[in-house]
Order: structure tokens, then C-alpha cells, then sequence
């Protein structure tokens, strides 16, 4: 590991961001000669000259904008820490949340939308994933919350715990043009291309028991966890596409798709919520989770309902 001083770093973090040795000397009260000195030592230890001088100032370099780029993490981070210490160690709660990016997009604002109601001052970082790298960011502690098309929490172990929140139910829909070719639901798919999920999909798997069970063979013409690509392919006139309600109800409301079949047909979308047993997190923070997972549902309504949310007056009070 090469031994870093971050006495030089911070120096060349201040001389960047001033532009000049001569302005940053007088916000770190030391001489131009041994600012430049800290520089010169910071470049010897990097093997690469970081800043360019000039009459004008300073230009960073290529190594020299990759170093600059590091330093305003690392000591926006200590900023930060200053003024957590400064204010007796009460810091803003950042709920760090883990997607899995076959969730509807609905449903993840609604759930925005429900932390923001239950806790105004709490910050959420979203990180997506797929299933086996939340599940080890949860162990690690590196998110709190999980919200997935699967249950995690049954493969972690007993430290954690799942909810399932709900059922979404999935359509078959298409523009108008292809609705007109689908006579007959579901024999006409055969004739018809199909966009769907991937295979691992849980949504897939559905639709793949739905359609053999009806001994319906179909031509996928795309398969993508991309829901909006599939919508979009869906409008455009490339095939029927089984979307969830909620990412599709827009679509129908506008004509721009249509739905192939009166009533649902039994296809869901499954979504489960997952975090630690007894999470560490601050008590603000505990307090957070508990009430995502005791308060947030999606409720499975027919097209035109979509997902829902149920209002939660006080949030403190299911805790």
C-alpha cells in the first residue's frame, strides 16, 4: 500500500480548488515555498505530477484530476463528520436502500413517496442490484432495506426477515394494431410476438406456466427485466408484452395500449420487502424500516386501481 499523507492531500486539495498556490496559501497559513514543498512530496509519492503551474495558476493533470476527484470525497466526507461532531453526533438519517431493477418503477416511487411522509428530514440513497448482491450488501451492512421481486431474506438466515408486500397482477397488452390480431385469448399469441421478462424472472416463470398450461406456443420476440423498454417496444407495435397494472395503467388510460383480455388472468407480479432482524442503525433510522415494513402494502386491484399505499396518519405509532 502506498503510505499516504493526507496532510499533502489536503494541501493539493486546496490549491486545486483555489486555482492558485498563491490563493490557497492564505486559507492553510503557510509560506508559498512550503506549500509547494507538501506538493512536490505528494507528487514523489504518487510517481506522477498532479498539477501544472503557470503564470495563470494551476491545471490539474490526468493522474492529477483522478487524485482531485478522490480528495472532494474524502474531504467532503470529513466536512460532513466536523459538523456531525459539532452537533453532538445528531446526523441526518440516510435510508440506503437496495433495488432490484425488475421492480416496477411505481411501486418504488410510492415507496419513496411513503418514506418521505413517515420521516421528512430522512435522506434515501438508492442502489440497485440484482437479488444475490443485495442479499450480501444486506449482510455487509453496506443498504438497510431490500425491496425485491423475490423473498431474500428466507436464503440469509434467521438474522433477517422478509415481507411480502404484494401481488401486482400482470396483463398481456398491445397497441391497437396487434390487439386486432388477437382475436381469440390466449390461442392467438402463437401468431403473435411476445415481450416479456427474463427468464429468471419470477413474472416470466407465471407467464410461461400460464401459456403451456393453454398449450400456447409463442415467438419471444425480446425477453429484458427493462419494463419501460418492453412498454415501449409493446407501443411501438413489436409484439404483446405481460406488464405489471401500475407500469402499464397510463398507457391504457391514454389508448396508446390496449388490454387483450377482460379480466386479470392470474399472472402477479410478487413484491417482498427484506432487512436485519434487529437492525444497527440509529433509532431514528430503526424507526424508518419498521415503519416501511409494518406500513407500506400494494394492493393487487384490476387494471385502473393499480398500486396503492395506505395512508399512515402517524408512522411513530406503528413502530
Amino acid at each position: 500500500m502506498i503510505p499516504l499523507n493526507y496532510h499533502h492531500l489536503y494541501y493539493f486539495w486546496t490549491i486545486a480548488r483555489a486555482g492558485s498556490i498563491a490563493a490557497a496559501r492564505q486559507r492553510v497559513c503557510l509560506s508559498q515555498p512550503a506549500l509547494s514543498g507538501q506538493i512536490k512530496a505528494l507528487e514523489r509519492s504518487c510517481k506522477a505530477r498532479l498539477l501544472e503551474r503557470s503564470r495563470k495558476g494551476v491545471a490539474l493533470t490526468y493522474e492529477g484530476r483522478i487524485v482531485f476527484e478522490r480528495c472532494e470525497r474524502i474531504f467532503s466526507e470529513g466536512d460532513e463528520l466536523a459538523a456531525v461532531i459539532q452537533n453532538g453526533f445528531k446526523a441526518h438519517s440516510i435510508l440506503r436502500m437496495g433495488v432490484q431493477p425488475t421492480v416496477t418503477r411505481e411501486v418504488v416511487l410510492g415507496l419513496l413517496a411513503f418514506a418521505r411522509q413517515a420521516d421528512p428530514s430522512c435522506r434515501v440513497a438508492l442502489l440497485s442490484g440484482e437479488p444475490e448482491a443485495l442479499g450480501a450488501k444486506l449482510k455487509r451492512q453496506a443498504v438497510d432495506f431490500v425491496i425485491a421481486n423475490e423473498d431474500l431474506a428466507a436464503a440469509l438466515g434467521g438474522d433477517y426477515r422478509g415481507r411480502l408486500v404484494g401481488r401486482l397482477p400482470v396483463y398481456f397488452v398491445a397497441n391497437g394494431s396487434v390487439k386486432r390480431l388477437v382475436r381469440r385469448f390466449p390461442a392467438d399469441l402463437s401468431e403473435t410476438a411476445l415481450l416479456v421478462r427474463s427468464a429468471e424472472n419470477p413474472v416470466r416463470r407465471e407467464v410461461d406456466r400460464y401459456l403451456s398450461s393453454r398449450r400456447v406456443v409463442v415467438r419471444v420476440d425480446a425477453d429484458s427485466d427493462d419494463v419501460d423498454l418492453l412498454r415501449r417496444l409493446a407501443i411501438e407495435g413489436r409484439g404483446a408484452a405481460a406488464l405489471s397494472a401500475p407500469s402499464v395503467a397510463p398507457d391504457i388510460r391514454a389508448g396508446r395500449l390496449k388490454v387483450l383480455h377482460p379480466s386479470p388472468v392470474g399472472i402477479h407480479e410478487p413484491v417482498w420487502f427484506a432487512c436485519a432482524s434487529h437492525p444497527r442503525a440509529n433509532p431514528a433510522l430503526r424507526g424508518m424500516i419498521e415503519s416501511l415494513m409494518s406500513g407500506f402494502e400494494l394492493f393487487g386491484q384490476a387494471l385502473g386501481g393499480g398500486a396503492h399505499r395506505r395512508p399512515v396518519t402517524d408512522p411513530k405509532a406503528r413502530r
